[in-house]
């Protein structure tokens, strides 16, 4: 079954390349899936690898640091099993679109709290932060981290699936890059010292991702590929798609 479907593949993808992917209606089907793969990354899960020593910079002792980010990685855990079920229940586009909305406010409010007076002589304050970027990282894995590679794959036009992908993929690898040497700066006493005030930065870029999210991303639960594929093909908008009856 296996050799017989990457035959099959490899025969639909003969004679196309990477300029394809742009072409007619592949256009929109490209831009979906390279937009919800990049915005795992402009919404701040790159924070993920910094989670402890955010949290040391926050005000909390290692061992509480230590700890938080033990936690941190459980509750990610958690959300990605629970996301499995969710997705038989749920439409794509609105755990997609909703979890991104969450990850926006959570990112805005860790900001919020970074700007309190005495911000590092108030521990409850200190302990909301840090339990905020927690809780962020469980929407994420509930949402958009997940969900993301399953509309990722239904939107990609079918003839040049796997260039979408790896065009997709490569867009996200870059991103990646910026934000590897962009969030230490930011973060660093010694450089920018945003702390907590880096939550506005990727509030905003939450927020910008969650409109394009509302205007672009259509839902496929349900769909078969061919199915998709006639939608695509006639043009069927965003919202419409749902909804979207066959002659």
């Amino acid at each position: 079954m296996i050799i017989e479907t990457d035959r099959l593949e490899q025969h639909m993808e003969a004679g196309t390349t990477l300029l394809d992917c742009f072409k007619s209606v592949n256009a929109r089907r490209t831009e979906i899936a390279v937009g919800v793969y990049a915005i795992q990354v402009l919404s701040g899960i790159y924070l993920v690898g910094y989670s402890n020593y955010f949290f040391t910079l926050a005000g909390l002792s290692t061992d509480d640091a230590f700890n938080m980010g033990l936690g941190f990685l459980g509750v990610g855990f958690l959300g990605t099993v629970l996301s499995w079920f969710e997705l038989a229940y749920f439409g794509r586009r609105t755990i997609y679109r909703n979890g991104l909305a969450m990850l926006a406010v959570l990112q805005f409010v860790i900001g919020i709290l970074d700007c309190v007076p005495d911000y590092e002589k108030r521990p409850n304050v200190i302990w909301a932060q840090a339990s905020m970027m927690v809780v962020w990282n469980f929407a994420y894995s509930l949402s958009v981290g997940p969900v993301c590679f399953v509309i990722l794959c239904e939107c990609s036009a079918t003839k040049v699936r796997s260039k979408t992908i790896a065009l997709a993929t490569a867009v996200q690898a870059m991103l990646g890059i910026v934000m590897t040497v962009a969030i230490p700066y930011m973060i660093n006493p010694d450089a920018a010292n945003w702390r907590g005030k880096l939550g506005f930065f990727f509030g905003g870029l939450a927020t910008i991702c969650f409109i394009w999210t509302f205007f672009r991303v259509p839902e496929t639960k349900g769909r078969t590929y061919e199915e998709l594929d006639i939608m695509f093909e006639r043009g069927v908008p965003t919202r419409k798609f749902r909804g979207y009856k066959f002659d």
